[in-house]
């Protein structure tokens, strides 16, 4: 009878827990909370995102700023003296950023499914000292066959660094927390590579002909002594993953509970020790996602080749003709675009639109498409000159995709965190290993800067974007309707269980 009485309990339990979460899911969001979401929520859970978000979203961005510092400087370098010291004036720079790419794909698969079994301040640490001072060895190439080299150290060391935070976001914020800060991360990348055009312009100004060195070698000097100690506080300041940390002096043993159970209220699974065993990689390898977000971010990324015309139209134009210091500065623009849609796509994603990715990434698919049309219909330096100024600064936009992709993905993916890591490690490899040799057939340096072909192949790759996105949701709500009903099934299952157990003990009781 006991028992009978405790199952009872149970079903009244399940019931007004089902209807307290109907009751609270009702209630209106006060206003703040639409500001920064920690505003809304219980004092305990409010200091817990703080920690979080002091610690692994502000060195996570600072390291991301760093990193496209050290990434974009190659191209700030090229228009300010590198081409023609080191006399590129062929493919040279094409090759050079092919080296770089292959050694971003090589290391992509390996260090994010590494970050499931190393604790990622160590990883972490790792790949930031690592381009740091490749990039510093870059100020005494000789020549640009040097140049290959470290540039594919550099793609090595940086490669599992945007994937492995985006990973690690997933594993500690929810889905009305998430979007924000995988689109701040994301626009740190804007950042990054806006102050590369503000540092590098200053850099030449100020630095030419300083010790004998010309300019271009001294961006290299400062990336570094810039980056290197963002990676020394990265190592005392980046969390191991929730289902593996041990209380340490920043989160305390209750911190850590309370992100437990957060994540297991929304159903979002830790690493398991079977996670990495050849079954459950097969498993991954047959599943939907890897196939169509890896489809989704290669088209997104070869998307992003009509923006790395605009130095060149600069460099190139003739009357007027731009300085050195003016071809740095003004695509600083685009980047402050950037940042300014990332802000407010995630923030009305996260907010009013309930955690809702697609429409933000189809919406800003179109605005490209019209885009890269217009500047592939467009003469250069015809009658449209000072339309193309907005085209070039337009493409901005297109960057807040990647932070609501990789937090779609977080969402689709919650039941196993080995699988998160190979899904997001792959589609970014596979999405790079592309970019390696794509830009060698649509976008030449020798072809810019109107690049025609190459803005109609990106228009092209933009729509066939589109349709995987609407693929992924389209599954995706399949999966959801599937769980659904197994989990209507087995309540139903539950209850009939439950009658039967009543049947029994009142023939027994007769």
């Amino acid at each position: 009878m006991a028992k009978n009485q405790d199952t009872y309990a149970d079903v009244d339990v399940y019931a007004a827990g089902a209807a307290s979460q109907t009751e609270v899911k009702k209630q209106k969001k006060p206003w703040y909370y639409y500001l920064w979401d920690s505003f809304g929520k219980p004092a305990a859970e409010r200091r817990l995102l703080f920690k979080l978000d002091a610690s692994m979203l502000v060195f996570s961005v600072l390291g991301l700023i760093m990193r496209y510092i050290d990434q974009a400087n190659i191209s700030t370098a090229f228009v300010s003296g590198m081409k023609e010291d080191l006399h590129m004036f062929g493919l040279q720079y094409n090759y050079v950023i092919t080296a770089w790419t292959v050694g971003y794909c090589v290391g992509q698969i390996p260090g994010t499914v590494l970050l499931n079994r190393v604790s990622p301040h160590y990883v972490i640490f790792a790949c930031e000292a690592g381009w740091s001072i490749m990039t510093l060895s870059t100020t005494w190439v000789k020549d640009w066959k040097q140049l290959l080299f470290i540039r594919f150290m550099v793609g090595v060391f940086e490669a599992p660094y945007y994937p492995g935070l985006q990973f690690l976001l997933g594993n500690w914020y929810t889905p009305d927390e998430l979007g924000k800060r995988t689109t701040l991360f994301q626009a740190a990348t804007a950042v990054g590579t806006l102050l590369n055009s503000v540092m590098q312009g200053g850099i030449h100004r100020t630095l030419n002909g300083k010790l004998g060195r010309p300019g271009w070698r001294w961006i290299f000097i400062i990336d570094f002594i810039v980056s290197f100690p963002v990676a020394v506080c990265a190592f005392y300041f980046i969390p191991d993953l929730p289902d593996k940390i041990k209380p340490y002096w920043l989160l305390k043993e209750d911190d850590i509970a309370l992100a437990r159970k957060r994540l297991a209220d929304i159903g979002r699974k830790g690493t398991s020790k079977d996670g990495l065993s050849f079954k459950k990689i097969l498993e991954v390898f047959k599943s939907w996602e890897i196939y169509l977000f890896t489809i989704t971010y290669i088209l997104f990324m070869f998307n992003l080749q009509p923006q790395s015309s605009f130095a060149f139209w600069l460099k190139n134009s003739k009357v007027p003709k731009y300085t050195i210091e003016q071809i740095n500065y003004y695509p600083c623009g685009m980047y402050a675009v950037d940042i300014l849609s990332c802000f407010v796509f995630a923030w009305v994603s996260d907010g009013v639109f309930g955690g809702a990715r697609w429409p933000f990434i189809i919406g800003v698919a179109v605005w490209h498409c019209i885009d890269c049309s217009l500047l592939a219909a467009w003469s250069p330096y015809g009658e449209h000159r000072n339309a193309r100024w907005a085209l070039y600064y337009l493409i901005g936009i297109v960057y807040c995709t990647p932070g609501l992709l990789y937090a779609w993905c977080s969402e689709i993916i919650s039941d196993s965190a080995e699988k998160r890591s190979i899904v997001m490690g792959t589609f970014n490899s596979v999405a790079f290993a592309f970019t390696a040799w794509l830009p060698l057939i649509f976008f030449k340096q020798t072809d810019q800067p109107w690049v025609r072909n190459g803005n109609i192949a990106a228009a092209s790759f933009i729509a066939a974007e589109i349709l995987s996105v609407l693929g992924i949701l389209y599954f995706s709500r399949r999966d959801q309707k599937r769980k659904r009903l197994a989990q209507a099934h087995g309540l139903e299952a539950g209850e009939k269980e439950t009658v039967e157990e009543r049947s029994t003990y009142s023939e027994g009781a007769k």
